[in-house]
């Protein structure tokens, strides 16, 4: 590695570092910490088990925050050499200033193929973790229901409603004012309506007291009403924070590719396209970080230095931009609009194009250097 490289890295490493922490900061607080702190307040969740669950979460934001550092480092650590006369001096001493954009992406491939390596390894490990102690402490109870007013919407496989919980209030592991609409009979609704309803960890079920079920036809004309004393339900345990679907980001590559296999034998196009494009951004995201150095290196030179919450906000205006690519890219592919491989990879495709043309429009920062040079020569 040259010396010129050498020194690029150096300049690049602390606004890197600095990104990840604020952005991962950003993240998880947004994603996880809010929702957490709500589970311990209301439901009663162990502090010991959330602080476990928020560590494990960690390394999924951090991987997602490698793009936005990598932007932000090009961004600032070029706009700074180019206000301070660096650049020009590079130039003056025979260096082109392509080999330093050259140099960013060499940087941004790095932090790509750390960010594939995160997640393939550390992220579906910490993922699976993360879902497995969750349900295994609300499975042993150790939650307390607390509140007013709690409802529960049961998901089944094909996305369709089975069960609509609702209870007045809750204190402890028992819930009052219980009213439980139940579709998964044939031809039949059922509504179940209870005192009070107890979850019992050990049975992995609910007890319902001093309640009745009426049985309601497509119709809407009553069959039949059984009152009882109790009844046994295996229902949710709670309010979930875990999500029914499939998470790619709890399994690698490959087992994302055996998810697909399997799923495609079900039958539901739907959910497929939706694993498919899924499947496709855990390599286009990697290559996220490319596209960002080349639109960060581009920018940084054709701007005077930027101060670091400058730098920043024009990141973030950037990494939203992108989001809402991925997002109508992931809508469209969902719809069969568009593949899934090309619902993967528009985002990344549509950014690069921004960034190429930022390098080689008509005056340019590059040749505005190149033009002051040729002045101060004279």
């Amino acid at each position: 590695m040259a010396l010129v490289d050498r020194y690029l890295f150096r300049q690049l490493l602390p606004p890197f570092l600095w990104g990840m922490v604020a952005f991962s900061s950003i993240g998880v607080s947004a994603a996880v910490l809010f929702d957490l702190l709500r589970q311990v307040s209301e439901a009663r969740l162990p502090i010991a088990i959330a602080l476990s669950i928020l560590t494990l979460q960690l390394p999924y934001f951090v991987s997602l925050a490698i793009p936005m550092s990598v932007l932000l480092a090009c961004l600032l650590t070029l706009s700074r050499l180019q206000s301070d006369g660096e650049l020009l001096a590079l130039q003056s001493a025979g260096l082109h200033l392509n080999r330093l954009i050259g140099s960013c992406l060499v940087f941004s491939l790095l932090a790509c193929l750390l960010m594939f390596g995160l997640t393939e390894s550390l992220v579906p490990v910490s993922q699976a973790h993360s879902h497995h102690l969750l349900l295994q402490t609300l499975q042993a109870g150790q939650f307390s229901l607390q509140g007013q007013h709690i409802v529960y919407q049961d998901i089944g496989p094909n996305q369709e409603l089975r069960r609509l919980f609702y209870a007045q209030t809750g204190q402890g592991q028992t819930l009052s004012g219980i009213t439980v609409i139940d579709w998964t009979l044939p031809n039949n609704q059922q509504v179940l309506v209870a005192q009070s309803a107890t979850w019992n960890a050990e049975r992995n079920i609910w007890t319902f007291k001093d309640g009745s079920i009426y049985a309601v036809g497509t119709d809407g004309a009553e069959k039949h009403i059984i009152e009882f004393s109790k009844q046994e339900l295996q229902l949710p345990p709670q309010l979930s924070l875990t999500d029914p679907d499939i998470n790619p980001n709890g399994v690698t590559l490959a087992q994302s590719q055996q998810l697909l296999t399997k799923l495609r034998q079900t039958g539901r196009p739907t959910q497929i396209r939706a694993l498919a494009i899924q499947i496709h951004r855990k390599i286009a995201l990697p290559f996220t970080v490319i596209v960002f150095g080349l639109v960060g290196s581009t920018l940084g030179i054709s701007q005077r230095r930027l101060a670091v919450s400058n730098g920043f906000g024009i990141s973030l205006i950037l990494v939203l931009g992108q989001y809402i690519l991925i997002f109508i890219a992931d809508a469209w592919g969902q719809l069969g609009i568009i593949s899934p491989w090309f619902g993967a990879w528009a985002p990344n495709l549509v950014t690069g194009f921004i960034g190429v043309s930022l390098l080689l429009r008509p005056g340019n920062a590059l040749r505005r250097l190149q033009k002051g040079l040729s002045y101060s020569n004279l």
